[in-house]
């Protein structure tokens, strides 16, 4: 029992030199435990999600992964660790409005519920996020309640703008039983069929300090596994403003 002490000191010391890592095949990433393998494929299906889908025309569904060979290198060991892909075909049709991601944002001039004017002049320098929705519109009105969070979280340093073709009378009437808590321009179809050119409801448009489109959404994500590849999520929307209002 007297060695006990001078075993368990070898026994933590073998273990603290010993490591294990698990290589990605095919990158340059090394991974530090097997449980950051997971966090991992999460990164690499929405990094793909975001900067392949209209290059290549698939869309990733999921991201799972095989472990390899394990070889030793001096007191550490390696393990391959080779990803696989679950890709789906998109067939969609890409409308207009994409085409004016990265422009300047097109001339605007609204008048709100209010009663306030809003035009490209008046949001200069700031962030600001535009809402394209209509009072009939399902989808629009579902995503209202994330929407209302998001304004929720950035209220201080983004301008939050909802932007319809419905006449005031309608939106008044809607508010009533749907708090909308963005700035709400009413009457503006021409705006959004020769403007933005929209055929389908609803839309995000974020824009940066200068006035230029730094991205078009077809909305919220529902869910992470949603394989509509332009929504995006809360996560992601918020994450964009952080970096817009930060520079």
């Amino acid at each position: 029992m007297k060695n006990s002490p001078i075993l368990l000191f070898l026994l933590l010391t073998i273990i603290a030199n010993s490591q294990e890592f698990y290589h990605v095949q095919g990158t340059e990433k090394i991974l530090t435990s097997k449980d950051s393998i997971q966090p991992y494929l999460k990164n690499v299906k929405n990094n793909y999600n975001k900067t392949s889908v209209e290059k290549y025309g698939y869309i990733a569904n999921s991201v799972s992964y095989n472990l390899g060979e394990t070889f030793k290198r001096n007191d550490s060991t390696i393990t391959w660790v080779q990803l696989s892909l679950d890709l789906q075909k998109v067939d969609y049709k890409r409308e207009r409005v994409f085409e004016l991601e990265n422009k300047m944002l097109p001339k605007i001039e609204l008048l709100t519920l209010e009663g306030n004017k809003i035009d490209n002049k008046s949001i200069q320098g700031e962030v600001t996020f535009i809402n394209l929705w209509f009072v009939n519109c399902a989808p629009c009105l579902k995503e209202i309640p994330k929407l209302n969070e998001i304004r929720k979280e950035f209220v201080e340093e983004v301008k939050f703008i909802a932007v319809t073709f419905d006449p005031k009378e309608k939106v008044l009437e809607f508010i009533k039983k749907e708090p909308f808590d963005f700035q709400i321009a009413y009457n503006q179809m021409d705006l959004l069929k020769e403007g933005f050119k929209v055929t389908s409801y609803p839309k995000i448009l974020i824009v940066d300090k200068t006035g230029k489109i730094s991205l078009i959404s077809n909305g919220i994500k529902e869910y992470d596994s949603e394989t509509e590849n332009v929504k995006h999520s809360v996560e992601e929307i918020e994450e964009l403003l952080r970096d817009l209002v930060a520079k």
